[in-house]
């Protein structure tokens, strides 16, 4: 309750009180009084009105009873009336600190915050030392967001009394709402202390725990807390989300079951619930639990968003804008939806490349332009030749096709010119993250950072180049870049076309990728490279076979991609080119296959088109050395549009499997820059119709195959595709020359 504290006094009062004919006993007004008060404690409000009514009609400026009969109004919901009550006895006497703040406690419950914030103030400057005073303002300040200004008070009321349980979580909140994870452990580990029974106590110290990344310290809270309350819903619901975050995703599930069958209409569970079998790929009954979290709360913002996710994960990519546009229309400021948005946008066939363009504007309108408030001067010493600093942040600093293209600036950069210092959004490490965090002079962890911290400590290390790895997929912190804490800034290898955000200064690429005639499209300068994406190669390689069709006597066709990069018109002309290939087989092998529900599902698809499943193969996860020898089962690598290929592309290559690709059909034209590179041309489609036409040539040239199939990789390492020292030399003069032009600038 609010009232945790109200002043009753007993005023020496002599005339006698007359009471009723129930009552006919003649009392002081203090006897009436000391009555009034003793009816109150046992919770006879009737009688306790009754007395202090009757008091005020002798004393009329009695204010310990006109106080009591605002209390009693209070305890009855009478705010209106409590207030003036509260008021009245002000005028009386405008010295004691009580009323204001039981006045102060009414004006709160009528939902009057700015006023009774007043009250509480004029509290605590009659009565400096006001502790429940202190306790309320820390409260209202922490419902407005001013969570500073509420932590003074709460800090304030421990000094009055150190050992008072609520002002001190409360103040732990009010650490953990901003992000001050050390003290709010502090704080909640005080509280259990100090009441070891105290259930919320051990549930918001396992929620600061999880928040610092301690999951097996959070998961000890959350049981603990259960031995306090075997039945509290909300703990077993926090207790699984950190057991899915520790990837114990089936224990996770025992928690949200136990949750729900203790409170169903939870939508938080159901939402977590999704999650969680989402990532053991039980697809249908991840979309059912998502439903069902919007059944019962239409508004749940991130319900619609993580729907939006599944569906986009499956290639059900328009329902999946559907979902990304319900919650951004609840919640406009959800940055992560407003992202998968653009992803989403980017990859729906025959949709025009200006649309993604335009919502990337839309984006930084409304997130990135407003932090230009932010931006100041950049001290960085203008010396042309002085060793540099170099900022990679990202979140895929391990085993990931990303860091596949992006890892060799760091690997097999130039110490003696650059600096590596690498800003880390995963959370997961393995051997690939050490390499990196082994030739990086400075390696952070940025999971658990929040946006403003970022920046300083950006800022702290002296940046003189700042890269984004992620551009608008997960993990993303381009609202860190939007403050522009490095004098440059640059987008690269992660993600392509462009964030439209003023702050970012370059776009690299490539000029097949950009051509001249769309470069004022983009927002940032774009710097050709030598090619768009690079393959670092950090894992053995197995040796190269002939192609199965040798042995087979009939091509086999490939797609190693995620399901979300096909669609309708990919899948129409795959089947086409089946279709028009004597005893062709398909081979598709992702992640999202090792559900036998999308295997059946991805059946089903080319069913339709004519393409019975005993011409597909389905393969799913693996480990990388075994993904990288199930290139030795495929003739000829398909190419997705609109979105391309990247990683993937690369490795076919480097593994003799040649890749078709539709220039005309692709958004970003990754797969034409590499072929372009490659010297194969000829296997760049201008039209849907030629890429049918050359997937059916192609596949009858088994002569051709052979030949690539042993030429491929030396043309590959050759390159600059898979010659990293070559690359990264010529990327580095890239950065020397834009370092070159920011000096010429500032001065």
């Amino acid at each position: 309750m609010w009232w945790t504290f109200f002043h009753l006094t007993a005023l020496h009062h002599k005339e006698p009180l007359n009471m009723s004919e129930k009552t006919p006993q003649t009392l002081t007004v203090d006897q009436a009084y000391a009555q009034a008060l003793d009816h109150f404690a046992a919770s006879r409000y009737q009688e306790a009105d009754q007395l202090c009514s009757a008091i005020i009609q002798t004393a009329p400026n009695h204010i310990d009873a006109i106080n009591l009969l605002g209390v009693i109004a209070q305890r009855h919901n009478l705010n209106e009336l409590a207030v003036k009550l509260f008021n009245r006895a002000i005028n009386i006497d405008s010295n004691k600190a009580w009323l204001f703040y039981n006045l102060g406690i009414s004006l709160l419950q009528l939902g009057r915050a700015d006023e009774a914030m007043v009250a509480q103030k004029k509290a605590v400057i009659l009565k400096p030392d006001y502790h429940e005073a202190h306790c309320i303002m820390g409260n209202i300040l922490t419902v407005e967001g001013r969570l500073d200004e509420a932590e003074k008070h709460f800090k304030k009321a421990l000094e009055i009394k150190p050992d008072s349980v609520i002002p001190l979580y409360n103040l732990g909140n009010s650490q953990l709402k901003q992000g001050k994870l050390d003290d709010a452990i502090k704080s909640f580990e005080k509280v259990v202390g100090l009441k070891p029974d105290y259930l919320d106590g051990y549930n918001n110290l396992g929620a600061a725990f999880h928040k610092k990344g301690l999951l097996e310290e959070a998961i000890k809270s959350y049981k603990k807390a259960l031995t306090i309350q075997p039945n509290a819903s909300g703990v077993y619901n926090n207790l699984g989300f950190s057991l899915k975050e520790q990837g114990n995703l089936h224990e996770a599930i025992k928690c949200y079951q136990k949750s729900l069958a203790l409170n169903p209409k939870n939508a938080d569970c159901h939402l977590n619930m999704g999650k969680a079998q989402f990532a053991q790929g039980r697809l249908d009954e991840a979309a059912d639990s998502y439903q069902k979290a919007i059944a019962i709360s239409p508004d749940h913002a991130k319900a619609h968003s993580s729907y939006g996710d599944l569906l986009q994960s499956i290639g059900r990519i328009e329902e999946s804008v559907v979902a990304y546009k319900k919650a951004l229309a609840i919640q406009p400021d959800f940055v992560k939806t407003h992202d998968s948005l653009i992803f989403s946008l980017d990859n729906i066939a025959g949709v025009d490349s200006d649309k993604g363009l335009l919502e990337r504007k839309k984006w930084a309108e409304y997130h990135a332009e407003p932090l230009q408030a932010f931006w100041s001067p950049h001290n960085n010493s203008p010396d042309r030749t002085r060793r540099l600093r170099v900022g990679y942040v990202g979140a895929d600093f391990k085993r990931h096709s990303a860091a596949h293209i992006f890892g060799a600036m760091i690997l097999d950069h130039n110490p003696e010119e650059f600096q590596i210092f690498c800003y880390v959004g995963n959370i997961e490490e393995d051997e690939l993250s050490a390499r990196f965090k082994e030739k990086s002079t400075g390696w952070l962890s940025i999971a658990k950072m929040d946006d403003i911290n970022l920046v300083e400590q950006i800022k702290k290390d002296g940046i003189d180049i700042l890269v984004d790895l992620s551009g608008h997929t997960v993990g993303n912190r381009l609202l860190a870049f939007a403050r522009k804490p490095a004098p440059i800034q640059i987008t690269a290898w992660g993600y392509p076309l462009g964030t439209a955000m003023a702050a970012m200064d370059y776009l690299f690429g490539d000029p097949i990728y950009y051509p001249v005639s769309i470069r004022d499209k983009y927002s940032e300068e774009i710097v050709d490279l030598p090619c768009y994406i690079h393959l670092h190669q950090d894992t053995d390689f197995p040796e190269i076979t002939a192609p199965p069709a040798c042995k087979n006597g009939y091509v086999t066709f490939g797609g190693f991609n995620r399901i979300l990069k096909y669609n309708e018109q990919v899948y129409s002309l795959w089947a086409e080119i089946l279709q028009k290939t004597a005893n062709a087989k398909l081979l598709l092998k992702t992640r999202e296959l090792d559900s036998q529900e999308q295997r059946e599902k991805m059946q089903a698809i080319f069913l339709d088109r004519g393409i019975s499943p005993d011409r597909l193969i389905l393969l799913g996860t693996t480990s990388r050395q075994e993904h990288l020898i199930a290139h030795g089962q495929i003739d000829i690598m398909l190419d997705p549009f609109p979105h391309n290929g990247g990683t993937t592309t690369l490795e076919s290559l480097r593994m003799g499997v040649p890749f078709l690709s539709c220039e005309a059909l692709s958004v970003g034209p990754t797969g034409a820059s590499i072929l372009n590179v490659m010297g194969l041309d000829d296997w760049r489609a201008k039209s849907k119709e030629e890429y049918v036409e050359l997937g059916v040539k192609f596949a009858n040239d088994i002569p051709l195959l052979k030949k690539l199939r042993m030429e491929l990789r030396s043309r590959f390492d050759s390159s600059v595709l898979g010659n990293s020292q070559l690359y990264v030399a010529q990327v580095e003069k890239i950065y020397r020359q834009l370092w070159i032009k920011w000096c010429v600038d500032k001065q």
